[in-house]
Formats: C-alpha cells, sequence, structure tokens
C-alpha cells in the first residue's frame, strides 16, 4: 500500500487547480463558469445518507472520536 502525506497531496491539488484557474481568466477574461446548484431534494438525500454512514463508521468501531472535531479513522 502506497503512503500519501495529506497535507502535501492537498498543497499540490491547490496549486494545480490555481494553475488551471488562472489559464481559463487569462484566455478568457473572466472567470470560471459556475456549475449548476443541485436540486435541493437531491441535496437532502445526499446529507441523510452521509450522515447514516457516518453514524455506522462510530457505532462500528471503524471512526474513534478523539476529541471535538477530531476522528480518527480505523480502516
Amino acid at each position: 500500500m502506497r503512503n500519501i502525506n495529506y497535507d502535501t497531496y492537498i498543497e499540490q491539488l491547490r496549486k494545480r487547480a490555481l494553475h488551471i484557474y488562472t489559464r481559463w481568466t487569462t484566455q478568457t477574461g473572466k472567470a470560471m463558469p459556475s456549475r449548476k446548484p443541485r436540486d435541493p431534494e437531491e441535496d437532502i438525500t445526499l446529507f441523510l445518507l452521509d450522515q447514516k454512514r457516518w453514524q455506522q463508521a462510530l457505532a462500528s468501531g471503524r471512526l474513534e472520536r478523539v476529541g471535538p472535531r477530531r476522528y480518527r479513522w480505523h480502516g
């Protein structure tokens, strides 16, 4: 299994995103178009599914609460 440093990964991702954004704005002269807003019903459904998945992970022990707003994943 390959180990990935999360901070390095996010930093590289931000650099790539910034590069794409700046190329777009220099070529077109305007900001990138925003995506279509999500349907409110779909948004609620996805939130409920995510909340259920989170609670199941906590109940099964795959996810452990370490402190306020801190969790540890046990793959």
